[in-house]
C-alpha cells in the first residue's frame, strides 16, 4: 500500500513538473549586449543565432526564454547561482574547472576558434610567434592553446568582447586575437574598417551544446528532442545560413 501511495505521489510530482514549464521563463545567457552574429540588438529586440534557435525549440516544447545580457564572469556567477538556468553554444572542455560545471544536451553545431591578424600572413607555426600580444576574451577558454601563454611565449591581453580585440587589432595595439569563426567573418564582411584583418590561424574545431544547471536537469530530453528535430529538417542550417551566409558550423544527421 505505501509503495502504491509513494508511486503516486511520484506521479503526481512528474505531471506538476511537466506542466509548470511553459509557465516559468527560462532564463538564457547572452554576452557582452551584442555579439554578432549569436546575439544583437536590433529595433529594441534581441536578433541572431541564438534568438531564433530558442524561438524554434520553444516553437517545439512550449517552454518560455527570457535572455539576459551579462559580462562573462558575471554570467558565469549567476550561472553558479542558478539565476541564469541555461548558457547557449558551450562545448564541455570550456566550463569543466568551474564550480559548477552544468549538464549538455546533445551537439547542434560546430564552433570554430581562430586567430585574427591584421598582417595576411598565415601562421604556420605557433612557436615562433612567440613574443607578440594576442588578445582573448576574459573569462573564456582556449583548452590546450592556453600552453602556448606565459613568459617567452604569445603575451596575453584580456579584453571585455569580441568587438574590443578587433578595434585594438585594427589599431595595431596587439598583434593577434582569438574568437570564434563566425564572429570574426561577420565583423569583416559587415565593417569596412576590419576588412583589412583576415583569419591567419585554426585554433580549434569543436561540437556546442545548450549548458544547463544542474537544478534544471529535467529540461535536458525536452531540448534534446527539440533539437534533434530541429538538425534533421536542416531548420539548424538554416538558421546559420541567415546569419553568416554559410553551414560550415553545422551539424547535420547522416
Amino acid at each position: 500500500m505505501m509503495h502504491r501511495s509513494l508511486l503516486i505521489t511520484w506521479m503526481i510530482l512528474a505531471l506538476l513538473i511537466t506542466f509548470s514549464l511553459p509557465t516559468r521563463a527560462y532564463k538564457v545567457l547572452l554576452y557582452h549586449g551584442a555579439n554578432p552574429p549569436y546575439s544583437y540588438h536590433q529595433q529594441g529586440q534581441i536578433k541572431g543565432i541564438f534568438a531564433d534557435l530558442f524561438a524554434g525549440i520553444s516553437k517545439r516544447t512550449g517552454i518560455s526564454f527570457e535572455f539576459e545580457m551579462h559580462s562573462v564572469a558575471r554570467g558565469q556567477r549567476l550561472f553558479e547561482l542558478n539565476q541564469i538556468h541555461i548558457e547557449p553554444g558551450i562545448n564541455p572542455i570550456w566550463r569543466q574547472h568551474r564550480k559548477v560545471p552544468g549538464i549538455y544536451t546533445i551537439p547542434y553545431a560546430i564552433s570554430s576558434e581562430v586567430i585574427v591578424s591584421k598582417d595576411n600572413q598565415v601562421i604556420s607555426s605557433i612557436e615562433a610567434q612567440y613574443g607578440k600580444t594576442i588578445g582573448i576574451v576574459r573569462g573564456y577558454r582556449y583548452g590546450d592553446f592556453e600552453t602556448h601563454f606565459g613568459d617567452e611565449k604569445l603575451v596575453v591581453f584580456e579584453g571585455r568582447a569580441e568587438p574590443d580585440l578587433l578595434a585594438l587589432l585594427q589599431k595595431g595595439r596587439i598583434d593577434y586575437a582569438i574568437m570564434g569563426a563566425a564572429t570574426a567573418h561577420y565583423y569583416i564582411a559587415n565593417y569596412k574598417q576590419y576588412r583589412p584583418l583576415s583569419v591567419v590561424y585554426k585554433v580549434s574545431e569543436l561540437p556546442v551544446s545548450l549548458r544547463i544547471h544542474p537544478d534544471n536537469m529535467y529540461l535536458k530530453s525536452r531540448l534534446d528532442k527539440a533539437l534533434t528535430e530541429m538538425i534533421g529538417n536542416r531548420e539548424i542550417a538554416q538558421i546559420y545560413f541567415k546569419y553568416t551566409g554559410n553551414t560550415s558550423n553545422v551539424l547535420l544527421n547522416k
